[in-house]
């Protein structure tokens, strides 16, 4: 529970300079949503007991509502009957389900995105009385049922093809553009495999020549050979000059990246590999859609008789290029499942793969550290604590996975923030199958998943 204190002492003199005590109205409508954290109430409307017949002053933010305001009960039965208000800091709120009830049948644009919270907070809440207004709430006609399963099917074509044209029209074809580095890099994968370890390689030999090493370029030059074919006699002197140019000067933008239209590189490796190692955010690209693109998967290198050792070191420093540009998922499970984590990690393990993974144990400051895991995706506080108290009679046990999703195929949210329909796919399973395994199951108390490269970054240094 939770109210603004101002408002309440607001509400306090307001009441004592009409000599109306608190235990004789309560609080309607916005009010009890504030409350239980949907959403902030932008006035307060109240109902005061029939008693008082004189007509109150007007109020900047408070208001006496016409009588009565619930159809279902009188204003005096909400005051008096428990059942239909709760109790906060001496105040009657009156009970959510009263307000489902009323904005269901206003049905106004901002009712509507009330009802979806205030459906979820049911779904959640055991105490949620749906008798107290299931017989009375508006009942659409079979016409409607159907005409709204119609229009539900529109919206979600259309914001497919929404989602389709906005990606679209930001690249546009054969002119100059932007895109953030870490994207770049993470595009490069064909039938869900990174295939540009040639990549990581030129990252290897930069890291050599500026740190006077020779694995690297040994590695580059082997690869160079193999790759035949190259433009300059000497690849290894022109790309020591870009990296040169790039460590004075930076990118330079007059000579962007060759894409095609999946973002796979036609030309310009040697320049994605020293804006990553240069830590440049940004690269220019230019995009021409009839292009193809050259495969360098770790079987090229297998192929082309690289040893194990060096296919072992490749691999490694890719996932480290990956790890320090937050190009994973950052998996955390919960302390109900503790008898279950290697067993889940196992099976997330069959379809991804595990970067790292660490146990923390009886972890410290467990609640603040859910707080603020959950501020990062906005998630409303009343359902974090929810989670929090269904987790509190397990020791503070958690597992924290890196995972890497090479398509994590993104779709828009409500809030127009990007969410994976790989990380929606895996939590759902996860969820399904551990669920029966845990006493009391609560929502959400068993897997958790960040929806976007953005939340892996912000999240990644929580427990620290």
């Amino acid at each position: 529970m939770k109210f603004d204190s101002a408002d309440l002492y607001d509400l306090e003199n307001y009441l004592n300079l009409n000599n109306i005590s608190k235990e004789d109205i309560c609080l309607v409508g916005s009010t009890t949503l504030s409350l239980i954290g949907i959403r902030v109430h932008n006035d307060i409307d109240i109902v005061v007991h029939s008693k008082y017949k004189f007509k109150l002053p007007k109020h900047q933010f408070i208001e006496r509502v016409n009588t009565p305001w619930s159809s279902l009960f009188l204003d005096d039965t909400l005051i008096e009957n428990n059942d239909l208000h709760i109790l906060y800091n001496g105040f009657k709120f009156v009970v959510p389900e009263l307000v489902y009830h009323k904005k269901s049948w206003h049905n106004r644009e901002k009712d509507q995105t009330d009802i979806i919270e205030l459906n979820e907070y049911a779904r959640m809440h055991k105490e949620w009385n749906w008798k107290l207004i299931e017989d009375s709430l508006p009942n659409p006609s079979f016409i409607k049922k159907i005409l709204k399963k119609v229009l539900n099917r529109f919206y979600l074509h259309d914001n497919r093809l929404r989602d389709y044209f906005r990606n679209d029209c930001c690249l546009h074809k054969d002119a100059f553009q932007m895109l953030p580095t870490a994207i770049l890099l993470a595009k490069q994968v064909v039938n869900n495999t990174f295939y540009r370890y040639d990549l990581i390689v030129r990252f290897m030999a930069i890291d050599a020549f500026l740190n006077n090493k020779r694995e690297g370029i040994e590695l580059y030059n082997k690869m160079q050979v193999k790759r035949g074919g190259s433009d300059h006699k000497n690849p290894w002197k022109i790309f020591k000059e870009l990296i040169i140019s790039f460590k004075n000067k930076g990118a330079d933008r007059g000579y962007p990246i060759l894409v095609n239209s999946d973002l796979h590189i036609v030309d310009g490796a040697h320049r994605l590999a020293c804006a990553l190692y240069f830590n440049e955010k940004y690269v220019p690209i230019k995009i021409n859609k009839k292009l193809g693109f050259s495969p360098y998967g770790i079987d090229w290198f297998k192929n082309q008789d690289f040893s194990n050792e060096e296919l072992k070191i490749i691999h490694q420093k890719k996932n480290e290029i990956f790890r320090i540009n937050f190009l994973y998922f950052e998996v955390i499970l919960w302390p109900p499942v503790s008898d279950h984590f290697s067993e889940i990690e196992s099976e997330i393990n069959s379809q991804f793969s595990v970067l790292e993974s660490i146990t923390y144990n009886d972890v410290k400051n467990f609640e603040r550290f859910v707080r603020e895991l959950y501020e990062i995706d906005d998630i409303k506080y009343w359902k974090v604590d929810l989670k929090i108290k269904g987790m509190s009679s397990y020791m503070k046990d958690i597992r924290v996975l890196k995972i890497e999703i090479p398509n994590p195929d993104f779709r828009r949210k409500g809030n127009n923030q990007l969410i994976s329909k790989e990380v929606e796919r895996l939590k759902k399973e996860i969820r399904e199958k551990y669920k029966s395994k845990i006493d009391n199951y609560f929502h959400d108390i068993i897997i958790h998943i960040g929806d976007n490269y953005s939340h892996t970054k912000q999240s990644q240094n929580l427990l620290k």
